[in-house]
């Protein structure tokens, strides 16, 4: 029997889809749907392509129930520094930039950090106690979570945690990735709070999620927006995310306005970019 039959089958189920509620969606019989789950029907190219777009999957899923059926992969899966997407490095270089005086980087599906911007590369210097490394390859979530990193200079760090560990635990149960699955069995070895599946309620919290820093002397509050391609047609660029960060008070707007201004941190900046491995094209 063809691999795409239960393959279908279970991309269904994830989606919490019946038979006949895909067929509906899909344009197409119920028994149509059966038959090519039960390898009665072997499913045109055309048509793996449209359940693919209504069960709403990820390019690489789409790939998947396309080889699966015999047939070509639809999508690209090529890498950040191919010449092929040299216009999409220079689009990510001037958000980036743009973004200045305040952080902001990029990272692919599993949190690793790909570009970030001067701001970002100055903060971390500036956040990391002497001696401090940061892990290796540089994971935004592992970074949270590590006592060599960034977890002591988050005040709000319980909070924080435990939003983050929600968010990846909603991102497997709903896609089932084995990176992301692993990326969770780590952070929960990392002694995360006690009780982070139970989200908190505050008088105190704002209209956002703030990340608060303790950085010599002061508290900058920031809270992240998350933006990605809503067009992309390569695997590699569908899983790139764009977080941003902005100031959540005056006082922290006024640190990064001076940072930004500061002579001292321009001269810090190429530096960074040799020692992280953090650069992205001018």
């Amino acid at each position: 029997m063809s691999a795409v039959g239960p393959l279908l089958s279970e991309f269904r189920k994830k989606s919490r889809l019946s038979q006949l509620e895909l067929s509906l969606l899909a344009d197409v019989s119920s028994r149509h749907i059966s038959f090519i789950e039960t390898g009665r029907t072997q499913p045109s190219r055309a048509m793996l392509m449209r359940l693919a777009d209504v069960l709403n999957l990820p390019h690489k899923d789409s790939n998947l129930l396309l080889h699966s059926g015999g047939y070509a992969a639809a999508y690209s899966e090529l890498q950040l520094d191919s010449s092929e997407l040299e216009p999409v490095r220079h689009a990510l270089g001037l958000i980036l930039d743009n973004h200045n005086p305040y952080p902001a980087l990029v990272m692919d599906g599993d949190y690793n950090v790909v570009m970030a911007n001067s701001t970002q590369q100055v903060l971390l210097t500036r956040l990391l106690k002497p001696g401090q490394e940061l892990p290796a390859g540089l994971n935004v979530l592992e970074a949270v979570f590590s006592a060599a990193a960034l977890r002591p200079v988050i005040v709000n760090w319980d909070t924080v945690a435990s939003h983050l560990l929600r968010r990846l635990r909603k991102q497997v149960l709903a896609f089932g990735k084995p990176s992301h699955t692993a990326l969770l069995a780590r952070l929960e070895s990392m002694s995360p709070p006690p009780d982070w599946q139970q989200p908190k309620e505050s008088q105190h919290d704002g209209p956002m999620l703030t990340v608060d820093f303790q950085l010599e002397g002061q508290i900058l509050s920031t809270f992240t927006t998350l933006s990605q391609f809503g067009s992309a047609l390569d695997i590699g660029i569908e899983e790139l995310m764009i977080e941003s960060y902005f100031p959540a008070d005056n006082a922290s707007r006024k640190f990064f306005e001076a940072l930004g201004n500061s002579q001292s941190d321009l001269v810090c900046r190429g530096l960074l970019f040799d020692e992280l491995g953090l650069g992205h094209d001018k």
